[in-house]
């Protein structure tokens, strides 16, 4: 699971007596994260589906499902106002629970929104919400429902079979197909030079492949993982050099499903090509129009070379309707194919992109796509050429609303305090994710140079020790970080006091398991 864009880390959090009063607080609740949600875009946002990683300290929490409320701030003074939630566990590191986070907000144009995530109340009754998301069937064979569509999983491979638009007349069904059952979604797939190609959609349940399953109000994700396979099954040629993984998410209240793929190359293999976005949607919606790189919208059939569309639909003229998938990621890391090898439309009814085209792929290689696969409104006389639902779609989930900045509200002096505030310095030595600063950078704590702090009412004394002498002569940089953090996410410190010890010496076993999981094994 990719890192969510948003993140709140486990020492961000307030005292809910603390809050503002007008907030109204529900009782129960001791403590609280601030969430600022911006929306730079002149679009009104709203019923928006926002995903976030948060830490939460173990001891704050006995139930993470149960407790977890999430809140919008009135924009003037008032009460707060609980919104649909769910959160999923995603690890227990030491003394903190990794969790990701999903609700719907609502955000007003070229402006920002507060939200509260409310924890801490081991008394909280289950949560219950309104939704018009719903879900039926066992494992992965599952039907999915929201106000704007119906759709069925295959109950042999897990694919996505078909979709039914509520109030249109169009089905869209593949009408069979490749693989042991019919679906409109048939990547990713690769071949080789040899025999043939390997497919998910020749699965026919597990073992040939192990999935996970997240139900809940405001979404439903369903994820499968395993080797794609020749027809012949899994017995025959080298279906175990790459692993496939395939994600759908459905969301409560939008007319879209986030499809995600990802081929792993597992050991060194030649590829002939490769395949991912391809959807069979058979003969319902009889037009296609695309969108290319440079914004220009263009109508029929289109192949593209080295490049890759923004957009692809199928739509109706007659009846307005349209399904289209709109390209929101790609990664490969083959540096001979940045971008697709082609993409285009491949007959009536079927999309298809084409990553890479006779290519050795090396252990460690992957290609990554995620899209928004999307049911929408086609006017022959609107804007952008007839398209304005699916580039006002697009606009938005290319620009999605971004967290702003809200430290906590300064704390007493207390050892557990202080350590908080020793988890937000940055050892920007090793940053993660390309920037030396911002919240999942690694701590002087996470990477266990920390060796002893002593509180004496107001002052602080802190020891430190160095990985190896060399970067003892940073010394002073450390102190200063220290105690800047101590200073601003505490109230009224006294004396800080930083300190070099020798013993006992540094070892990587002193990292925790947050510094480990970033930076990966020691050799």
């Amino acid at each position: 699971m990719k890192d969510a864009e948003i993140y709140l880390p486990a020492q961000d959090w307030d005292a809910v007596e603390a809050l503002p009063s007008a907030w109204a607080l529900p009782p129960g609740w001791k403590f609280a994260k601030r969430l600022v949600l911006t929306n730079d875009t002149a679009d009104e946002r709203r019923g928006e589906p926002v995903e976030a990683d948060i830490d939460f300290h173990a001891g704050h929490i006995t139930d993470l499902a149960r407790e977890v409320r999430v809140a919008r701030a009135a924009d003037g003074d008032g009460p707060l106002t609980i919104v649909a939630s769910q959160v999923l566990l995603v690890a227990h590191e030491e003394e903190v629970l990794r969790s990701r986070l999903f609700f719907l907000a609502d955000v007003a144009a070229e402006s920002s929104a507060t939200y509260l995530i409310l924890y801490g109340n081991a008394h909280a009754p289950e949560p219950e919400y309104d939704s018009d998301l719903t879900v039926s069937g066992e494992g992965f064979a599952l039907e999915i429902e929201n106000e704007h569509y119906r759709a069925a999983l295959s109950d042999l491979s897990g694919n996505w079979k078909s979709h039914y638009p509520k109030g249109w007349a169009a089905e869209l069904d593949s009408g069979g197909g490749h693989g042991v059952e019919g679906t409109i979604h048939w990547g990713p797939d690769w071949s080789d030079e040899r025999v043939g190609r390997y497919r998910i959609t020749s699965w026919d349940g597990p073992p040939m492949f192990d999935y996970e399953v997240m139900r809940g109000p405001v979404c439903v994700r369903v994820r499968r993982w395993g080797h794609p396979i020749l027809s012949l099954g899994p017995q025959i040629g080298r279906p175990h050099k790459v692993m496939a993984t395939v994600t759908y998410t459905f969301w409560a209240g939008q007319p879209y499903v986030i499809m995600e793929s990802r081929l792993d190359v597992l050991e060194d293999v030649r590829f002939r090509d490769c395949r991912n976005d391809e959807f069979v949607i058979g003969e319902a919606l009889p037009d296609r129009a695309w969108m290319d790189p440079d914004g220009t919208i263009g109508f029929d059939s289109k192949g593209w070379s080295r490049e890759d569309p923004r957009w692809m639909t199928y739509f109706n003229r007659e009846t307005g309707e349209a399904f289209g998938s709109v390209h929101l990621a790609f990664e490969n890391t083959n540096p001979n194919w940045p971008e697709p090898d082609g993409a285009g439309f491949s007959r009536t009814g079927v999309w298809v992109r084409a990553p890479v085209h006779h290519a050795n792929m090396q252990a460690g290689d992957y290609v990554y796509e995620k899209s928004a696969c999307l049911q929408h409104r086609f006017e022959a006389d609107g804007e952008d050429r007839g398209f304005a639902d699916l580039v006002s779609h697009q606009r938005r989930l290319l620009h999605p609303i971004t967290q702003a900045e809200a430290p906590p509200a300064p704390k007493a002096v207390t050892f557990d305090n202080v350590m908080d505030a020793l988890r937000g310095t940055s050892e920007f030595e090793l940053y993660v994710q390309g920037s030396p600063w911002g919240q999942r950078q690694l701590s002087f704590v996470d990477i266990g140079v920390v060796r002893d702090v002593v509180v004496d009412g107001n002052d602080i004394h802190v020891d430190v020790v160095m990985p190896y002498a060399g970067r003892e002569t940073w010394l002073g940089w450390f102190s200063e970080e220290i105690e800047k953090q101590l200073r601003e996410r505490l109230r009224d410190v006294g004396e800080v006091e930083v300190c070099l010890v020798q013993d006992p010496k540094w070892t990587p076993q002193q990292m925790t398991d947050r510094a480990r999981r970033a930076i990966g094994p020691s050799t």
